[in-house]
Formats: C-alpha cells, sequence, structure tokens
C-alpha cells in the first residue's frame, strides 16, 4: 500500500476517520493525503468556521475569500496530523463536486485505499450512513474504509469478512490474508444464509475447507443463518466481536441489498465499527495487481 486517501470535511464527525487513516499510513508505510472540497456544499460550513479565525488575518487581507479561509482551516486542522504521520502528510484543497473531485484524485494518484467518515454536515442522510461515503463506495476503483463517526477504537484484531461463497472472491481473500497479516489480526470469512440464494453442499464443504489453501494460521471460515444478510451481520458482530468489517460484490446487487434492506437504519446503527468496501471495479484492480 503507497498512498491512502482521506477525504474530510473539516467537522468532529471526520476526526475518528482521520485517527484510523493515520493508524493505517503508520503500519503500512504509505503516504497520507488530506483531501478537503471547500466550496461545493461546505461553503455554509466555513462561513461558520470564520467566525474562529484570528480577526487581524481578517483586518489585514490574510485571508480574503473562502479558499483563503478554506487554506487556513486545512493547514489548522492538518498540524495534528502532520505530527503523529511517521511518513508523510499532503494537504490538498479543490473546488468543486465532491465525487468528482475524488474519483479524479484517485485515478491520477493511483491510490490504493479511500478513507472517510460515516457521518458529515451534509444532510439526514448523511447522519444515517454518509451518502457521499456510500457512492464512493459503489464506484471507487480501490477499496473504501467509512469509519462511523463514533468509533473511536482505532486498532485491527478481529477482521470479519461477509462473501457470497463466488469462486470469484480469490482476489478478494488475497487480499484480506495480506491486510489481515500486517496487523496480526484474526480474518473471519462469514457467509450469512439467509435463504434467499441456494449453494449446493460442494461449495459450503469447500468454502468451509478454504481456510487451510492460506499460509496463514489466523482465519476461520462459518456459516450463519439468518432473516437478511444485514442483520446477520450485525448479531454475529454483537455475540463475536469485530474491529473492521469487510464487504464486496461481484454485482452491485449485494451492495444494494445489504445497505437499502427495510430494516438499514436499525441495522447501521447496531454496525457501528468500520467497513472496508469493495465494489466491481477495485476488485478487478485487485486481481490485476496480484498476477503482477
Amino acid at each position: 500500500m503507497r498512498k491512502i486517501l482521506l477525504t474530510t470535511d473539516l467537522s468532529g464527525a471526520a476526526a475518528n476517520a482521520a485517527d484510523f487513516a493515520v493508524y493505517l499510513a503508520n503500519k503500512t508505510g504509505a503516504e497520507l493525503h488530506l483531501l478537503y472540497c471547500y466550496k461545493t456544499k461546505y461553503e455554509d460550513h466555513i462561513q461558520r468556521k470564520m467566525d474562529e479565525l484570528d480577526p487581524e488575518k481578517m483586518l489585514y487581507g490574510e485571508i480574503t475569500d473562502f479558499r483563503d479561509a478554506a487554506s487556513f482551516l486545512l493547514r489548522r486542522y492538518s498540524a495534528d496530523l502532520r505530527m503523529r504521520v511517521k511518513s508523510s502528510l499532503h494537504e490538498h484543497i479543490v473546488d468543486g463536486s465532491f465525487q468528482d473531485i475524488v474519483f479524479d484524485f484517485i485515478e491520477n494518484e493511483q491510490v490504493d485505499l479511500v478513507v472517510m467518515a460515516s457521518q458529515g454536515i451534509n444532510s439526514i442522510e448523511d447522519r444515517l450512513f454518509g451518502s457521499n461515503a456510500l457512492k464512493i463506495l459503489r464506484s471507487s476503483v480501490c477499496p473504501v474504509l467509512i469509519v462511523p463517526h463514533k468509533y473511536n477504537d482505532v486498532k485491527i484484531e478481529k477482521i470479519l469478512y461477509s462473501t457470497e461463497i463466488s469462486n470469484k472472491d480469490k482476489a478478494i481473500e488475497h487480499y484480506l490474508v495480506w491486510f489481515a497479516e500486517m496487523f496480526e489480526a484474526h480474518l473471519t470469512l462469514l457467509h450469512i444464509d439467509d435463504g434467499k440464494h441456494i449453494i449446493n453442499a460442494k461449495d459450503l464443504v469447500q468454502f468451509q475447507r478454504k481456510v487451510l489453501h492460506f499460509n496463514y494460521h489466523n482465519i476461520s471460515a462459518e456459516i450463519e443463518p439468518s432473516v437478511s444478510i444485514s442483520d446477520g451481520i450485525a448479531e454475529y458482530i454483537d455475540n463475536n466481536g469485530a474491529d473492521l468489517l469487510c464487504i464486496t460484490s461481484h454485482t452491485n446487487t449485494f451492495i444494494d441489498r445489504f445497505f437499502k434492506t427495510s430494516t438499514v437504519k436499525n441495522t447501521l446503527a447496531k454496525i457501528s465499527i468500520p467497513v472496508l468496501g469493495f465494489n466491481i471495479e477495485s476488485l478487478k484492480r485487485i486481481e490485476k495487481n496480484r498476477k503482477k
């Protein structure tokens, strides 16, 4: 892992995501890039924040517009991060559409991981799980880590991967084993049987035996019944604990099923740990890099 992108709105809700990004950068040795989109959705936020700025800076023209204010706020915000990051920290401030900027940055800078907070300042939808975060998760060409704003226990000792038991899981499983090894974490491959997708006995046996194929001892495969995937995951985390939930899909239907169930509000309230998400495009990239 060479580059981690941390998006921020400079709100208190983003603080825990920043802590997690620093933790990952220090563990992997990756560069940390801090990105702040200052205008399109956050001018009201900046206007409120401008009340906190030094009046003399405003008086003598050092801060004359929103970009100046945003730059000042970003420098102040990043000062603490810079002291804690062991590798390098790079600040980026851009005017434009948040999603377009993030996608362009990922592509141009060849970002390996995006870290975002699950609650921002924009809307009720953001307070549920972060509409921006979910849209980035669905379309990003690299994995996206979404950190709940109330999560402050920065550690990775137990990783839970929710799988559909697909023969296309190979790339992501190798990635997660590599990820788990970095943190010496236990990796659980979990299949939730919601009764809607029949899996034959042979595939179930192979799923439970696949842990033997990895050169990593701290891994297990489990199958749990539940009325829905999201409820099953929440119940498993509640009963067994986890520090990181990983979800992926070879189509967008799994992520849609996970995030758009009728009980999603209650489920997301229960799942209060970071979520590492992979979509079709990020899986293709991982598979391509794995074959190099």
